[in-house]
């Protein structure tokens, strides 16, 4: 059965592509200007955003990491020439401050234990962070507001975290300082550098 993700990212609804588009531009909008010559996204899924991103900043190498074997399959046959593999969020098999950028976008939500998460994904940066999550209430509502997830007030039914756009930067800066942040309906999206 196709993920959530390969739902969204391949959905046929112009709506939904529009906003999809627009997310992925904001993030590698975030990006314009940073030095980046190693990239690792963690929670890569299908490659979606590794693929945008490559075509946006070429000459960045660029692994993907994800705990769904038949998502990194699935990425493994779109995206000839990246490394990616299995792994889990709270244990990545990467040394301390391996990548000059490391992404997690769309993942935080997800975790019992974001703090933890989060202190995983900044050990293995060497200095930035890209990170995204739903800009709550605006992504339930915009859920109900599609007819999904009615019997959970359009709460994704494999979200276990909620933040609004200030509850998300005042959680990421007890880890990371933020550098930039952007709104794109309904994600917020942070830019953040680890402290030295």
């Amino acid at each position: 059965m196709a993920s959530t993700n390969l739902r969204k990212h391949t959905s046929a609804n112009p709506i939904q592509r529009l906003m999809i588009g627009r997310f992925m531009e904001a993030a590698s909008g975030v990006l314009a200007g940073v030095g980046v010559s190693r990239a690792l996204e963690v929670g890569c899924g299908e490659g979606f955003l590794i693929r945008h991103l490559r075509d946006r900043h070429p000459g960045w190498q660029w692994k993907g990491v994800d705990i769904d074997g038949e998502a990194i399959g699935y990425a493994r046959r779109s995206l000839p020439g990246v490394t990616l593999a299995t792994g889990d969020i709270y244990a990545l098999a990467e040394p301390d401050g391996s990548y000059d950028l490391v992404v997690a976008s769309e993942v935080l939500e997800h975790l019992a234990r974001p703090e933890d998460g989060l202190r995983e994904l900044v050990r293995v940066t060497g200095r930035y962070l890209l990170l995204s999550v739903p800009h709550e209430p605006w992504f339930r509502l915009a859920n109900l507001g599609r007819g999904k997830y009615l019997s959970r007030l359009g709460n994704h039914p494999e979200h276990v975290q909620s933040w609004g756009a200030a509850a998300f930067r005042s959680f990421v800066s007890r880890q990371a300082t933020i550098i930039r942040t952007a709104g794109s309906f309904p994600w917020t999206i942070v830019l953040a550098e680890k402290w030295k």
